[in-house]
Formats: structure tokens, C-alpha cells, sequence
């Protein structure tokens, strides 16, 4: 069996939807969108973290020569180039 609505009956329905399933949407989104507001803001407010470069035990560890100053000079440029990049 087919049930067919007259016009009367269609607009009845979309006004019915109108009212009661379309602030229920705006709702959600509403609710969705100040939790996206929420996390963008906490992520855009989180302070920017303090550089730490290499100890000099470190750098003497890596280059194996505890009085290799070329390669301690190096390590420690290289530190500053990329200071520079991260931090503008």
C-alpha cells in the first residue's frame, strides 16, 4: 500500500521538519564548531619551546676526540644554523 501526501500535507511536514530537526543541526554544529574554536585556540596559545642545543660532553661524545676543536667548532655551527631556522 502507497500513501501519497497532498500538498497540504508535504508542506505541513517541511514546516514540521523546519521546526523541530533544523535547531537540533544548528545545535550540533554550534556545539562542533566552539570545540574546534576551543582546541585551535589552546594549540595557537601553547608557548613556543625554549631552544636546547647540545652539551659539550655530548658533542665530545659524538666526535670521539675530546680535544677535536674542528669538530666541536662545527657541532656548534650547525647549532646556530638551525637556531636560525627555527626561530626565525
Amino acid at each position: 500500500m502507497t500513501y501519497e501526501t497532498t500538498p497540504k500535507q508535504d508542506q505541513a511536514i517541511r514546516e514540521w521538519l523546519q521546526a523541530s530537526i533544523v535547531p537540533l543541526i544548528e545545535q550540533v554544529l554550534v556545539k562542533k564548531l566552539g570545540q574546534a574554536m576551543s582546541f585551535a585556540a589552546q594549540e595557537l596559545g601553547k608557548p613556543e619551546r625554549e631552544w636546547r642545543g647540545l652539551t659539550d660532553a655530548e658533542i665530545h661524545d659524538m666526535s670521539g676526540y675530546e680535544e677535536d676543536r674542528k669538530m666541536y667548532r662545527f657541532a656548534r655551527d650547525v647549532e646556530v644554523k638551525l637556531k636560525e631556522r627555527n626561530h626565525g
